[in-house]
């Protein structure tokens, strides 16, 4: 038995936004808040220098003061872009300015405008209609967390907590810094809970969970019973980066693997693409709550792995046509460059001269067509074609049928079989972003696909002098 996924779920493009890095609200820049930062280690940086990886590690002190008054006064071009679940990574008290090492997860970081700024940014990011997750990292926390410290003082009443060894504890990937919690003891499991449940009374919609691999199947299965007894409409999803099946104890995974098939595809590493998709689709019952990912803050750039526009292009084609939630990681709807972490995470440029504005509006037509179309957003998934992909997104209704096909060599005239009986001869299927019109003749639909292009076809009742041959037909 499975929760069933949140209503609303169907109908949200999600957009990720790194604090630090996306707007520093009220007219403000870093100098201006400087104390926050140096008081405690961080140095500043200036919002046009680039991010850069320093073998100390030290970049994860660098700050350049992005906060949640930044995000409320930017809410205006999230909405005209068409996305509406933000996701931000960890907001809570911390050293970092990725804030995974978690000191306190009752503080808003004061950095980010504390407890005054998130609520104000709740209050009017779901005043316009958005839906807010936050970053849940409840695998570990901050060796500064006050239980670690009485801990590692050897406090009885807090060592069950974590587990140490001889000479040492147990920490994420064995970073020193990151401490792991001991689930197995209630206190802690109590505890986590309960700050899951917290932010979600104050109305967040749900939580990602951080390295979810790492908490096991067990506790996430817990966060997600938690969440659903405040709401079935609060929404759960972990981080994995493997196979997307065998995780239906969450609504679902960030699709890292959705991630590596495309982007191997158009690279050309990854050969039948359409078959792994397929099977991915097959294997994983809750692949409509997964999110469709290209690039992250954990990742290099789309525009840095794909940098030849056309072939990125086709990346978002299927990120918005494959079973799943869309999911646009900041800046990367203007061509964003970065390598890795750090260089993945620089600042958003508001500076409307660097943005490629030509992107921009083909993401927000993807967005409005991913809208509006009922088989892009609960459609089965059935692939016609390998090379290039074509594919099936088959509705409830006959004529909601979406067709989409992506191809990243050269002009190809296809032919296929669609496997929808209720299809009658003579169909019209419309590219809904040319215009173009082709016709299925008993079964076979044949069009034209461009080199380095796509076509997302919509079957269209032409009836003549008000008569259609659907009368009868759903």
């Amino acid at each position: 038995m499975h929760y069933p996924l949140p209503s609303w779920l169907s109908e949200s493009v999600i957009y990720q936004i790194f604090p630090d890095r996306f707007a520093i609200g009220k007219g403000k820049t870093v100098y201006d808040k400087a104390e926050l930062y140096t008081k405690r280690g961080g140095k500043l940086v200036n919002w046009n220098v680039p991010p850069k990886y320093k073998s100390d590690a030290s970049h994860v002190m660098e700050f350049y003061g992005g906060d949640l008054w930044g995000i409320a006064e930017k809410l205006d071009y999230l909405k005209d872009l068409g996305v509406n679940l933000i996701y931000t990574t960890p907001i809570f008290l911390s050293p970092s300015n990725h804030k995974y090492d978690t000191v306190d997860y009752m503080r808003i970081d004061s950095q980010f405008g504390g407890e005054r700024a998130f609520k104000y940014y709740l209050k009017k990011a779901k005043g316009n209609g958005f839906r807010v997750m936050l970053d849940g990292v409840f695998n570990h926390l901050s060796k500064e967390n006050e239980w670690f410290k009485k801990a590692l003082r050897g406090d009885k009443t807090h060592v069950s907590k974590f587990t140490f060894y001889k000479n040492g504890y147990r920490s994420w990937n064995n970073f020193e810094g990151m401490p792991e919690w001991n689930w197995e003891e209630l206190e802690v499991r109590n505890y986590l809970l309960s700050v899951v449940e917290h932010y979600l009374r104050l109305g967040i919609d749900g939580w990602r969970l951080d390295v979810g691999f790492d908490v096991g199947y067990v506790n996430n299965a817990l966060i997600n019973s938690r969440a659903k007894s405040v709401s079935t409409e609060k929404y759960i999803v972990t981080e994995t980066w493997n196979f997307p099946s065998n995780w239906t104890v969450v609504d679902g995974i960030m699709n890292y693997h959705f991630r590596e098939v495309v982007l191997g595809y158009l690279k050309g590493e990854f050969r039948n693409p359409a078959q792994a998709l397929k099977k991915a689709y097959d294997e994983t019952p809750n692949i409509y709550g997964c999110w469709n990912m290209l690039d992250s803050h954990d990742t290099e750039r789309l525009a840095t792995v794909i940098p030849d526009k056309a072939s990125r292009k086709l990346a978002v084609v299927l990120q918005f046509t494959y079973p799943g939630v869309p999911f646009v990681y900041y800046g990367t709807e203007i061509g964003l460059t970065g390598g890795r972490d750090p260089e993945c995470r620089a600042p958003m440029p508001w500076n409307e001269e660097l943005w490629d504005n030509e992107l921009r509006e083909f993401y927000k037509k993807l967005i409005n067509i991913r809208k509006q179309e009922i088989a892009l957003k609960i459609g089965g998934f059935e692939v016609m074609n390998e090379e290039p992909i074509v594919f099936l997104r088959k509705a409830p209704y006959v004529l909601d049928d979406v067709i989409v096909a992506v191809n990243k060599d050269s002009e190809k005239n296809v032919s296929v079989s669609v496997p929808d009986g209720r299809l009658l001869a003579g169909t019209t299927f419309v590219d809904l972003m040319t215009g173009e019109e082709f016709w299925i003749v008993g079964g076979v639909l044949k069009f034209s696909v461009p080199h380095k292009g796509f076509r997302i076809l919509k079957a269209l009742d032409k009836s003549k002098k008000g008569y259609t041959q659907y009368k009868r037909i759903y």
